[in-house]
């Protein structure tokens, strides 16, 4: 993840100073811009690189939570078997006694 980072500045750098090439600056607001701009694209980096974390962490999570609802409803079917069979076996019984 941090070399996603990591190359995504470094991308970002590389592009910033090609145009700064092509085009020469013709004050010190040109200069200033850029500065501002890097770290308006640094700031977005960030930015998706915290989403991305948070994605991860999603992506880790989700499955866990829906493999513990699984379970749960494993189990509560098993119980409901249990008692169906309970139910059927005291009807037969009581049906035997009559």
């Amino acid at each position: 993840m941090r070399l996603v980072v990591i190359a995504s500045v470094l991308t970002i750098g590389f592009a910033c100073q090609a145009a700064a090439q092509t085009s020469p600056a013709t004050s010190a607001d040109a200069v200033t811009a850029t500065r501002s701009e890097m770290r308006e694209l640094i700031e977005a980096v960030q930015a998706t690189a915290k989403a991305s974390r948070e994605n991860v962490d999603h992506a880790r999570v989700v499955p866990d939570l829906l493999y513990q609802i699984l379970t749960k409803l494993d189990k509560i079917e098993d119980k409901l078997d249990k008692v169906e069979t309970t139910l059927k076996e005291t009807q037969a019984s009581a049906s035997r006694k009559r």
